[in-house]
């Protein structure tokens, strides 16, 4: 849930949007949070450094169907459930980038999907996009701000909101067919038409788990999922139906989510958020949360067919 332009830094002139690099205002939320306070909510005095913890904890927290080791990038394949489930994590060095772009390439071309790479600012090598400019990759897209809060101010902020309402909530250590259907029709195209991989790719967490649901009315109404990861809570698959939105019902599993991982040791919790996502950055803003930086995607478009190609279809 990045800057348009790119999250890599080159080794030349830094592109004016990468996040670690030139403040930049976010629609609905601060501006990203400056180290003081990124130290009082996480114990990481560097942004560099909080953000490769992020991506590692990101990478347990939703791991792919099937990950092929590349060197120190991760070649990922989920049957097409998701973004980040099907493109290559780049935290880690490679020998030869060319290379390993093209190998990247021929094991997307077997799995019938695109070539597709997420950038963030700690991506490597050092000048990745570039590489991916010169490979003729489409510009960023899909971009995403990863934003951290401390557990203990989100309990109390939560619960401030929620006081009063008509919302309940309810826990449960696995997915049942409510929680998916809401998950849909919430606009989670994960559990639509990939629900079958989505699901799958849920079993394969090996960390604490819980699936909240929030009902108005007795209605099943907005869903949501937390993973714990030694002292961090990860906020997953927040959704709400349209016609419940602006009740409270994201702040309801908010702050679900937030006393079951505090009550297991937590004490800070991150989530990713979409750009287009304006009321969930204004309601994350609200309770706290703070951007740290922004990753995007580069997708090699399809090669145009060939004359006989082109003929036989």
């Amino acid at each position: 849930m990045s800057a348009r332009g790119g999250a890599v830094s080159s080794g030349q002139e830094p592109r004016a949007a990468d996040p670690l690099i030139a403040p930049r205002q976010f629609a609905d939320l601060a501006e990203p949070a400056a180290e003081p306070a990124l130290a009082r909510a996480t114990g990481f005095a560097d942004r560099a450094a909080l953000a490769a913890q992020l991506e590692a904890l990101a990478f347990r927290g939703w791991p792919a169907l099937r990950a092929q080791p590349l060197d120190g990038w991760v070649l990922r394949d989920s049957a097409g459930a998701t973004r980040r489930g099907n493109s290559v994590w780049t935290c880690g060095e490679v020998a030869d980038v060319a290379m390993a772009i093209g190998e990247a390439e021929r094991f997307y071309a077997r799995a019938g999907r695109p070539s597709t790479f997420q950038l963030t600012p700690v991506s490597r090598p050092v000048g990745l996009g570039l590489a991916l400019d010169a490979a003729g990759y489409d510009g960023d897209s899909g971009p995403t701000d990863v934003c951290v809060a401390d557990l203990a101010a989100l309990v109390t902020s939560a619960a401030g909101i929620t006081q009063g309402t008509a919302v309940r909530t309810r826990q449960d250590d696995a997915p049942d067919q409510t929680w998916l259907d809401v998950g849909a029709a919430g606009g989670m195209s994960m559990f639509g038409p990939y629900r079958s991989a989505s699901v799958a790719i849920l079993s394969k967490v090996a960390l604490p788990v819980v699936y909240v649901t929030a009902t108005l009315d007795g209605r099943p109404v907005g869903v949501g999922r937390g993973v714990l990861d030694g002292e961090w809570l990860g906020v997953y698959s927040m959704a709400t139906l349209p016609a419940a939105r602006g009740r409270g019902a994201a702040t309801a599993v908010l702050a679900a989510l937030a006393r079951w991982s505090a009550g297991l040791g937590a004490r800070r919790a991150y989530l990713q958020v979409e750009e287009h996502s304006v009321a969930a950055r204004r309601l994350y803003a609200a309770l706290g949360f703070l951007p740290v930086y922004r990753y995007t995607y580069r997708r090699r478009p399809a090669a145009p067919a060939t004359p006989a190609q082109a003929t036989s279809t």
